[in-house]
């Protein structure tokens, strides 16, 4: 048999539930076992499986592991570190999902590259001790934004460039299909298939929406919506998608959803 351990501070809860749910779905579609438990401050998760599914299993937490890097440890150094205090709350999140979502493969490469899956990973030691070339490249990006935040305080000069970033981020997918209705607002890919849903209620839903769509990196994005859509939300999205977005009626995607 083959085992692994990964090992997260209980400080970071949110994001061993994460690791402990995608291994969780992994073992089943492979036949192998998942537990968890917390210990001196530290959440372990370890795995079992098959010695002859060990690479399949170390590839599958090598990606695990270097997207929860590039997705909850950058997005914390951006709060941490990132100081745009004139913008409002939808512009700041916007502008911080596109910083989050740009060059990200080459993030994740920098990631796998230093990462070594023998028989247990402390995820922040790794983080700190052998990502230091990744913190720094993070570093540069965040001090060229501080640095010209007076700049960025411009509502046109950050929309242009929020389209310059979107433009450029590595697509993820093809179309993106958003639906708001009956207190829901859903996320489809090109096929109707759900992807995420958020309540309207939610707090900062707006923000919510354009980091969502901008997270998802699609090539074209429809959305279907009736009268009650935030009109400041959808001049910003046509903004910054510009050409790769299309407002549709929302009893198209009713049908699409049922059928």
């Amino acid at each position: 048999m083959w085992e692994f351990c990964i090992n997260l501070s209980d400080k970071n809860i949110s994001a061993s539930r994460k690791v402990y749910l995608a291994l969780k779905e992994f073992c089943k579609e492979y036949n192998g076992i998942v537990t968890t438990y917390e210990r001196c401050g530290s959440i372990s998760i370890l795995i079992t499986a098959e010695k002859c599914d060990e690479n399949r299993f170390k590839h599958f937490i090598a990606n695990l592991i270097s997207d929860l890097v590039c997705e909850d440890f950058k997005l914390k150094y951006l709060e941490n570190n990132l100081c745009l205090p004139n913008l409002d709350t939808i512009s700041k999140n916007a502008f911080m999902q596109a910083l989050l979502s740009f060059d990200r493969e080459a993030d994740k490469y920098i990631v796998q590259k230093c990462l070594s899956l023998e028989n247990s990973i402390s995820v922040e030691a790794f983080y700190f001790f052998k990502l230091s070339m990744l913190r720094d490249k993070w570093k540069e990006l965040v001090q060229i934004a501080n640095d010209n935040k007076t700049y960025l305080s411009s509502n046109e000069t950050l929309v242009e460039l929020l389209k310059f970033l979107v433009n450029n981020l590595e697509l993820k997918n093809e179309t993106i299909n958003l639906m708001q209705d009956k207190g829901k607002v859903r996320f489809y890919d090109i096929n109707f298939n759900l992807l995420k849903e958020n309540n309207l209620s939610d707090k900062d839903i707006d923000s919510t929406i354009i980091s969502n769509l901008i997270a998802f990196a699609p090539k074209y994005v429809n959305i279907y919506c009736g009268d009650n859509f935030n009109s400041n939300l959808i001049n910003l999205l046509k903004q910054i998608f510009d050409k790769r977005i299309n407002f549709l009626n929302l009893d198209n995607a009713l049908n699409n959803e049922r059928t």
